[in-house]
């Protein structure tokens, strides 16, 4: 029988209307802690078990390493599932507004130049909150020294000034006494919008800050900007991780880098990591990349020319010349190099744009789009996401949200004659079968995971039993999260949930997410 997959595009242009969005970020995880890279080893994070809290921040004594963790569930450990998000947003707004949609936005508090600023939250205690990579003691996001074109959600009285409820500005973010200030990074245009915003309430003209006017402002990488589709050149050093722009072979390797013994490596990773323009000219040509990675790990050339060809590239004796080609780079002094034009790779990506204004008195509409796949296997380009919000959707701005397995939509289908289909507890029904079964899904495979690392670590000389695995349900942060899910599963009971899922989540916890809402008319 024929192996198939599904490869989905979900998307929802707004009804500036009467539709907005909403951002929802897991309470205590507002600064991180985020995924730290090398380039050659496996994606690592601070053990969220480890980092203490005070209120809704992460703080750590100076003096104190945590322990870090490679496994992905560990990683996502108390961070809410798709139905918490929905359950707190409608227990606070549902009788205002219908969640017309969700959209992943899982690069927030895990990867740098991912900054949001919420103004008002409708979650408890996060008014005024910045969410970035800000644990303490770890690498944190230079938000002094950074500008961030940023998508902003007006309080009502500066949208009535501005004529619009989103734009897209480059604001600089500086702290002040009292939390933290936002402000325009060109001046003239900052002085344009101190005379549009003048006779807003909550506006000082002194301070030019932006802050006391913005229900939230969030930031990611861009790829359309002010109306201009942008080379991925001016964009590729804000993605830290280097697949989701070019296919990297994994090859099997030896060596030990940090202390941790490295059995393979995606190929070319960690010189296109270490060096931005060495990353650059892998766009449009072939680079030479060391087969001894930094004097600690090896990977033989045999190895490699054989696992490139299985993987479709084409070996050459001169320059390739074209993307999928290769050729052992002979050099007296250093023979251990190749000669490799990557292709580009194609990933899941998340993706938000603002459209071209429809008059000089309104703003334009929001795109929301989730493209699904298997990562490195079937998906879009990069390119190929950001040449579909500007030619197809004609956005003005477009920023990338996340990439991968955090990337997902859900949808409330339109009903015949108008509306949408399901009411918020029909819809959070769906959510929540849907949330049972996908942590059930991953509960199993974190049992094995544990199992994987019990029987690997295991001396038997030494005597003693293997750890029994108890899974990601029984991590503390996560016992009462995912109890609540049994709970009111056995409440409320299920439903057929296929119709909702546009692009499915592959993880059942994550840290942020959008939630588009359309708000009730009175009958």
């Amino acid at each position: 029988m024929a192996k198939t997959e599904r490869f989905n595009i979900g998307f929802l242009v707004l009804d500036q209307q009467h539709e907005e969005i909403f951002l929802s970020v897991t309470p205590g995880f507002e600064h991180g802690p985020g995924i730290q890279r090398d380039g050659l080893t496996s994606p690592r994070m601070s053990d969220p078990h480890s980092v203490p809290r005070i209120g809704h921040q992460f703080k750590r004594a100076p003096d104190r390493t945590l322990p870090s963790t490679v496994d992905p569930y560990v990683q996502r450990a108390g961070t809410w599932t798709l139905y918490h998000h929905l359950k707190q947003f409608v227990a606070r707004r549902g009788s205002e507004w219908t969640v017309v949609g969700v959209q992943s936005n899982g690069d927030l508090t895990m990867n740098p130049w991912h900054v949001a600023y919420l103004g008002t939250s409708h979650i408890a205690n996060q008014n005024g909150e910045l969410c970035a990579l800000l644990t303490e003691n770890e690498p944190q996001e230079p938000i002094g020294s950074r500008i961030y074109r940023s998508l902003v959600k007006w309080s009502d009285a500066a949208a009535a000034a501005r004529k619009m409820r989103y734009e897209c500005l480059k604001l600089r973010i500086e702290e002040i006494p009292r939390g933290h200030a936002l402000k325009i990074s060109d001046p003239e245009l900052a002085n344009r919008y101190d005379a549009l915003l003048s006779n807003v309430e909550a506006y000082d003209s002194n301070t030019k800050d932006l802050a006391p006017l913005v229900e939230f402002a969030f930031s990611g990488k861009p790829v359309v900007e002010d109306g201009v589709e942008l080379s991925l050149a001016n964009v590729i050093d804000r993605f830290e991780d280097i697949r989701h722009i070019f296919n990297l072979p994994t090859l099997p390797a030896k060596g030990l880098f940090h202390q941790q013994e490295v059995k393979d490596v995606n190929f070319g990773e960690y010189q296109l990591f270490k060096n931005v323009n060495e990353r650059r000219a892998a766009l449009s040509s072939p680079v030479i990349i060391d087969l001894d990675i930094d004097g600690r790990v090896g990977v033989q050339w045999e190895d490699a020319s054989k696992v490139l060809r299985s993987k479709h590239f084409k070996q050459t004796k001169d320059s390739p010349t074209r993307r999928g080609e290769f050729r052992r780079y002979l050099d007296q002094a250093d023979p251990d190099k190749v000669e490799i034009f990557f292709p580009h790779n194609v990933y899941p990506f998340g993706v938000l744009g603002v459209q071209e204004p429809l008059s000089p008195d309104n703003g334009g509409n929001l795109v929301c789009l989730s493209s699904g796949g298997l990562s490195g296997r079937v998906g879009n380009t990069l390119e190929g996401i950001a040449r579909i919000m500007f030619d197809f959707f004609g956005c003005r701005d477009a920023m990338v949200l996340d990439e991968g397995y955090d990337v997902f939509f859900v949808v409330n289908p339109s009903k015949e004659g108008g509306g949408y289909k399901y009411n918020n507890e029909e819809l959070m029904k769906r959510i929540l079968t849907f949330t049972k079964e996908r942590v059930d899904k991953d509960h199993d495979e974190s049992l094995k995971k544990e199992k994987e690392r019990a029987d690997k670590d295991h001396n038997e000389s030494l005597k003693t039993p293997k750890p029994d695995p108890t899974g990601m349900k029984a991590f503390p942060i996560n016992k009462a999260l995912l109890s609540e899910i049994e709970v009111d599963y056995n409440k409320i009971g299920s439903a057929e949930y296929g119709d909702v899922m546009l692009v499915e989540p592959q993880r059942s916890q994550m840290r942020s997410v959008l939630i588009i809402a359309a708000r009730k008319t009175s009958a």
